[in-house]
């Protein structure tokens, strides 16, 4: 009696279980998919891009005898204000890491005289969100050197500038 008991339980659970799969496969599933089909063709009508225009290969390989280093001059910024309450100041000295051998240089190499004050903006602006006590970590440090490197990229839309040195000296 027992065993009959049991079976009944276990069939009993299968046919729950194989009515909430169904469920799932016929209810769920399809919203799911129409929702995923209705942002992405707001995302199409609004021209967004679900990709980086830029290439993904980010381990581009160079030696070092193609590059080429463009000194930047000395900027100087407001940093936020911070918990002590005072106005703290960042001169910032930076320089491009240019890589002569990547295909846009011919084209683009020139170009970065020309964008310097671009450039440059994209150092003001992005160390000026932050405040001292916040500047002086190194994890801010490297995110805001991630954060120009991209936006200079994305500036010349080629990854001919493989890297950007930031030193910072505090007032």
């Amino acid at each position: 009696m027992k065993k009959n008991m049991l079976a009944v339980l276990i069939l009993l659970v299968l046919v729950v279980n194989l009515t909430l799969t169904a469920y799932m496969i016929f209810t769920v599933l399809p919203n799911a998919k129409r929702t995923d089909e209705l942002i992405t063709k707001i995302m199409q009508i609004i021209d967004l891009e679900l990709e980086s225009p830029l290439p993904t290969d980010i381990n581009i390989e160079y030696s070092i005898k193609d590059i080429e280093k463009k000194q930047l001059d000395e900027m100087t910024t407001n940093l936020q204000v911070g918990a002590d309450g005072k106005t703290h100041y960042a001169v910032i000295t930076a320089s491009l890491t240019v890589n002569t051998k990547d295909a846009d240089y011919a084209e683009l190499g020139p170009m970065i005289d020309v964008m310097t004050s671009d450039i440059k903006s994209f150092f003001i602006s992005e160390t000026s969100k932050y405040t001292y006590e916040e500047l002086i970590l190194s994890e801010n440090k490297q995110q805001v050197k991630e954060k120009i490197l991209a936006d200079v990229q994305g500036l010349f839309n080629s990854r001919m500038i493989v890297d950007i040195t930031v030193d910072y000296l505090f007032q």
